[in-house]
């Protein structure tokens, strides 16, 4: 099989520390770029997900719920979705102590108003 020489421009930190990584894995990045290109073929895609960083994407999930709290005429800001992100993103163990944490602080607020 005849083999052709590809060129990409990159930034050279990111070369430097995908390299390093690569190495650590025991490959290296003409391996990962080659496999990656078997996958694109096989695949007949981006044999990965692309999408926006986390903290910088509102899930389905939550955007649901702030539509169905806009339908009920509660709307959300931006910071009170990315709260709502935040929270989705815990651990169930972690959103019930939050929970309780909420519940406790506002019992507390209720009975010092009595």
């Amino acid at each position: 099989m005849a083999s052709t020489y590809i060129q990409i421009r990159t930034d050279e930190r990111d070369k430097k520390e995908a390299s390093e990584i690569l190495s650590a894995l025991g490959t290296n990045l003409s391996a990962v770029l080659n496999m990656t290109i078997k996958q694109i073929i096989l695949q007949r895609r981006i044999p990965f997900d692309v999408a926006l960083p986390k903290e910088n994407a509102i899930s389905k999930s939550v955007r649901s719920v702030a539509a169905s709290m806009a339908i009920e005429g509660l709307s959300l800001n931006d910071a009170k979705l990315n709260d709502l992100e935040h929270f989705s993103q815990k651990s169930s163990s972690e959103q019930i102590q939050e929970i309780k944490n909420l519940v406790n602080r506002y019992s507390e607020k209720g009975t010092s108003n009595g």
